[in-house]
């Protein structure tokens, strides 16, 4: 299926009424009163998933639905609005008709809800009788009903058995909420108190966007204001095809894994080939797997706000966040039945997390390998290795003593590494690359909310991807019953618990793996990547947040790096050897010649025993094909040394020196899990100069991933 490009088919001349100035000084109060907006969620909400997580977002559309302005928090939040208000429209115009003051709420996955717990409410903006614009947010609820509290449907097998989705429904009419629809939405949540807090927030943020864009109108004019809403769309979009024809033309290729889908340790593929052509973006992710029975998929909106978050936060650098520019540039891809398109009655309850990610780490590493292939240091500064593509996140539900429920859904998952950059190291515990204001509740909020006790939240050592520059940590994070009733039960939900899912770029190496484990007895036993728990009053739950991926090859970073990461606990000192070849005493002392001699032996473990060959004083000229390689005439070149590695029409992984190794290599939790077995991570090294030129994760006895096709 191919994304419609959603141009506006209003936009005229309103442009040519903007002077500059006037132009600046409005795109820039849009963007205010959107937070604002976003702001007014947080205040009045009372739960802690909003108030402390910022797990929502705000957005501003055009009449006919294109996004103009989006939040810094979840970005997919925002991408949907878009999505909900074409279907409105689509379907609602004359029954039950589209009037001022009316707001519609949805959280139907299969129209543009990221999975049924976010709730998405939009309100038309009117002047007058002029349907102008629309504004509208997106927040996730602790709970709207299904068989699992949390309503993360751990064990569904299709979307009946999980939360049941609402289809866009007006909720307030004409400014009069409409009891009927409310009590019935609130009907179904264990949680309704706190849904309806979020509801109200999300009534008035609509509001006060309104109300002030209303304002706007009265001082500059309507035609002014949309106007603005069309060059804001019309300026970005411009200014990112520049940018896109800047960069070098080409195919890249990446693939991910998401395990287990809740009844059946499967295994499912996201596979994207990537392709730029002048100043067009081809997303094509068709050959990915067939959908699973329910809970990882997502739907083909999701899919494509996730590509287009993607593009926008690793391309989109010093660009507005105005996602219908983004789309405009964009043709994405999708095969109807797969894990990335489903169709009913497939079920998506964890799909954001899942699926949806999965294709994020796809678009953000394929971004990576085109800015690799220019020419341009000012392109190469902006590559970002990949984040998690899941957070090791569950939803706790239960009674306290007096018998008072409760349930929410703790965002200790949101503490995962950012991915590193072309010149620095990434963010320990800085989170998802898609979620920019994302937060993970104070633990003192969940203990004063909650019957439970923090025992640590804590950075995860050695868990950063290795590399020149090394992928952020991750936390470590436990905590017990405390003061609870007679039920404390826990819904754990994640993948990459085996498969490492946050991608190394330029042979750089994943982040570990994240993990749930709960220690009962004074033994700590791993647990499935979906799995549905009681807790014993005494009983320890731990979850392990995946670290970002490395930038480059990790023998070659500074050991003065490696040195102060060890003296600051996020490197071992057996993980400075294994992961760097850097020797430490016990007492933190680097044994310079140990250290040179050990990398030397790994080099040449590399090659079979072979001496390696200099590396060059300046990298091979030619034309660029990535940091390690080049094309002189038909035959490709490593940069570092200047190795022949044959003709440019092959899979120049081919003929690079190939090591495998387990992908629990660095975590004997992992190595330890018989599902990790049907996964491999491979290095591939050049035959020349033993510099690591590219990695990958791929099932057991696949063929390579063809990462970048060699055009003439």
């Amino acid at each position: 299926m191919t994304m419609d490009r959603n141009r506006s088919t209003h936009a005229g001349d309103r442009g040519a009424l903007l002077d500059p100035a006037t132009f600046e000084v409005l795109r820039h109060r849009l963007w205010a009163i959107n937070d604002e907006a976003a702001v007014t969620i947080g205040r009045v909400s009372g739960s802690p998933i909003a108030t402390e997580g910022n797990d929502f977002n705000s957005g501003l559309m055009t009449a006919d639905g294109e996004t103009v302005v989006a939040g810094i928090y979840v970005l997919v939040h925002a991408a949907a609005l878009g999505r909900i208000v074409r279907d409105v429209i689509d379907n609602y115009t004359v029954n039950p008709g589209i009037n001022p003051g009316d707001m519609f709420l949805t959280n139907d996955t299969y129209v543009g809800a990221p999975h049924q717990a976010d709730v998405i409410v939009v309100a038309p903006i009117f002047h007058g009788d002029r349907l102008i614009a629309w504004t509208g947010s997106c927040v996730h609820q602790a709970d709207v009903g299904g068989p699992v509290p949390g309503s993360i449907t751990v064990g569904a097998r299709n979307i009946y058995e999980e939360a049941l989705p609402i289809s866009p429904v007006k909720i307030v009419e004409r400014g009069v909420m409409r009891a009927d629809i409310e009590r019935e939405y609130l009907h179904r949540s264990r949680t309704p108190e706190l849904n309806r807090l979020d509801l109200l927030g999300q009534v008035a943020a609509n509001r006060v966007q309104s109300e002030r864009i209303l304002e706007l109108c009265e001082k500059y004019g309507t035609d002014v204001v949309v106007g603005t809403f069309d060059r804001m769309i019309d300026s970005t979009e411009q200014i990112l095809r520049d940018r896109l024809r800047s960069l070098p033309d080409g195919v890249w290729r990446h693939v991910g894994f998401v395990e287990h889908d809740g009844v059946e340790d499967n295994v499912y593929a996201v596979r994207l080939t990537f392709t730029k052509r002048a100043d067009e973006l081809t997303l094509d992710f068709t050959e990915s797997s067939d959908q699973a029975p329910a809970l990882i998929n997502t739907a083909e909106p999701t899919t494509s706000g996730y590509a287009m978050a993607a593009v926008m936060t690793v391309l989109g650098y010093g660009l507005p966040w105005t996602p219908a520019a983004y789309w405009r540039v964009m043709d994405v891809r999708t095969r109807p039945g797969s894990i990335v398109h489903a169709v009913m009655p497939a079920g998506m309850s964890m799909g954001v997390t899942s699926a949806g990610q999965e294709v994020r780490t796809s678009v953000n590493v394929c971004i990576d390998r085109m800015l690799d292939a220019s020419d341009d240091p000012a392109h190469h500064a902006q590559i970002l290795a990949s984040c998690s593509s899941s957070s090791a996140t569950s939803t706790i539900s239960g009674t306290f003593p007096d018998g008072r429920t409760f349930g929410t859904m703790l965002l200790d998952g949101v503490t995962a590494g950012m991915g590193g950059r072309a010149s620095s190291d990434g963010l320990d515990t800085g989170g998802l690359l898609t979620a920019p204001a994302g937060l993970c509740v104070n633990v003192e909020v969940s203990e004063l909310n909650y019957p439970m006790r923090y025992l640590w939240r804590r950075e995860r050592t050695d868990s950063g991807g290795p590399g020149i520059h090394r992928g952020g940590v991750g936390a470590d994070n436990a905590y017990t019953p405390h003061l609870a009733g007679d039920r404390f039960g826990a819904t754990m939900f994640a993948h990459g618990t085996e498969p490492p899912t946050s991608s190394g770029v330029l042979g750089g190496e994943p982040g570990m793996q994240n993990a749930f484990g709960i220690e009962r007895d004074g033994v700590v036993g791993k647990r499935k990547a979906k799995e549905v728990v009681t807790l014993q009053p005494d009983d320890v739950f731990h979850n392990w947040c995946a670290g970002g991926g490395g930038v480059g090859d990790p023998l070659d970073r500074a050991i003065v790096e490696v040195e102060r990461d060890v003296e600051d606990g996020l490197v071992s000192v057996e993980g400075a050897r294994r992961d760097y070849g850097v020797v430490v005493d016990p007492d933190g002392t680097v044994r310079g010649a140990d250290t040179d001699a050990e990398r030397m032996r790994r080099r040449r473990e590399r090659l079979g025993g072979r001496e390696p060959r200099p590396t060059l004083d300046t990298p091979l000229a030619g034309r660029r094909l990535s940091s390690g390689l080049v094309a002189i005439a038909a035959r490709v070149h490593c940069r570092c040394c200047g190795f022949d590695l044959g003709e440019a029409q092959t899979n120049v992984k081919s003929a690079l020196v190939l090591q495998e190794a387990s992908v629990g290599y660095r975590w004997p939790l992992v190595d330890d899990a018989p599902g990790a077995r049907r996964f491999v991570f491979r290095r591939f090294h050049c035959p020349g100069c033993a510099t690591q030129l590219d990695t990958e994760v791929n099932l057991t006895g696949e063929p390579f991933v063809v990462s970048m096709e060699i055009a003439p």
